[in-house]
């Protein structure tokens, strides 16, 4: 572990904020710029801010929850695509209600038990002559 290495200014920050003066006025006595006297005042202090790293988990898991909500309701609409379908509703109505929520041809092949390359030609042949 690396020695940390006190500044002789540290001492002298340390003092003349204890007597009340603001980091401006430190800063101008000492001649160094604002944010060194602020952010080395606060390092000696031990103050630490929320890690960067909690930040970015928190980031991952809302993105993360959204991403597998988004997908329940891409797969809740292929399969009632299926359940239309074989309930009797039109086809290229069942799967553009479909694909307008967000389903996959992919995800609707699979809940009707064909895949998705059969799927797009009936339901680019059907949806070209308006049924």
């Amino acid at each position: 572990m690396p020695v940390r290495k006190e500044s002789p200014t540290d001492g002298t920050i340390l003092q003349l904020k204890s007597e009340g003066l603001s980091f401006r006025e430190i800063s101008l006595q000492l001649r160094l710029p604002l944010g060194s006297v602020a952010s080395r005042y606060y390092r000696l202090k031990g103050v630490r801010h929320p890690s960067q790293v909690d930040r970015d988990e928190q980031l991952r898991k809302a993105r993360r929850e959204r991403r597998v909500a988004r997908n329940k309701e891409r797969s809740s609409a292929a399969i009632q695509a299926a359940i239309e379908l074989r309930g009797g509703l039109p086809f290229s109505v069942a799967v553009g209600k479909a694909r307008s929520k967000g389903a996959s041809l992919e995800m609707i092949g699979l809940c009707l038990g064909v895949s998705k390359q059969a799927l797009h030609k009936q339901w680019h042949q059907r949806s070209s002559f308006g049924n």
